[in-house]
């Protein structure tokens, strides 16, 4: 009788206020919180690669930058990159 696989979750933003959460419950699931080393968000081919390597179930698209909005403006490129551009590769 073969065994029951757990489903696949991969989780961006694994390190930042969300994940560290997701990271501490037990789920039926194997998770999968990808340092920007091996999924780089902004960098489509990254996704792409990483995503065909794990063969997630889902995804859980955490990553981006968030609060104080200080930081968004002392730093648009940085914004921008992680949050707009990081979010369209993820959806692409």
């Amino acid at each position: 009788m073969a065994m029951k696989r757990k489903r696949k979750i991969v989780v961006t933003g694994g390190t930042g206020r969300f994940g560290s959460i997701l990271k501490k419950d037990k789920f039926n699931y194997q998770m999968f919180f990808p340092k920007k080393n091996q999924l780089n968000i902004t960098k489509f081919d990254s996704v792409k690669k990483y995503l065909m390597k794990t063969k997630p179930f889902c995804l859980i698209h955490l990553a981006g930058l968030s609060r104080p909005m200080m930081i968004h403006e002392k730093e648009i490129s940085k914004s921008i990159e992680l949050n707009i551009i990081g979010t369209a590769n993820i959806v692409r």
